[in-house]
């Protein structure tokens, strides 16, 4: 188990996931944690011309805000994400909020790994906060 803080910020290859990484760099710094970016990319698709200078600029974008970032190739994200959970114990998790048409990403790793807080950060830059489960009457009774 690490010693020190972490918060973890969960992006895909888009422009848009850069204002998750800046959500996460001010949580870190809020509660004095190390930033880490993790990816998953899924092994089967083709990658659009795009995405690798997305992920390049993504990484860099990372790297300034003063946190690392890994990449995952894996046709099971939420597996994936969750495996990296477990091995890194971050102390909080940053996603994109989940849209209309989610493929419930966010509640199913929430399910995986219910002890970690969820901040799930809205396109208008609102927080969202999940909390662990373990916290919840309906998973203490």
């Amino acid at each position: 188990m690490k010693a020190q803080k972490t918060v973890l910020v969960c992006v895909t290859p888009q422009e848009s996931s850069q204002t998750l990484v800046e959500a996460g760099r001010v949580l870190a710094e809020k509660n004095q944690a190390a930033l880490e970016v993790i990816s998953v990319l899924p092994i089967s698709a083709n990658f659009s011309k795009n995405e690798p200078a997305t992920l390049e600029k993504l990484f860099s974008f990372a790297q300034n805000a003063g946190g690392q970032m890994a990449v995952y190739f894996s046709d099971d994200p939420v597996l994936t994400v969750a495996a990296h959970i477990s091995k890194e114990h971050p102390t909080l998790l940053v996603t994109g909020f989940p849209g209309e048409n989610s493929n419930a990403f966010v509640s199913t790793l929430h399910l995986l790994v219910p002890d970690v807080p969820v901040s799930m950060v809205a396109q208008d830059g609102n927080i969202y906060n999940m909390l662990p489960l373990k916290n919840d009457p309906v998973f203490t009774k």
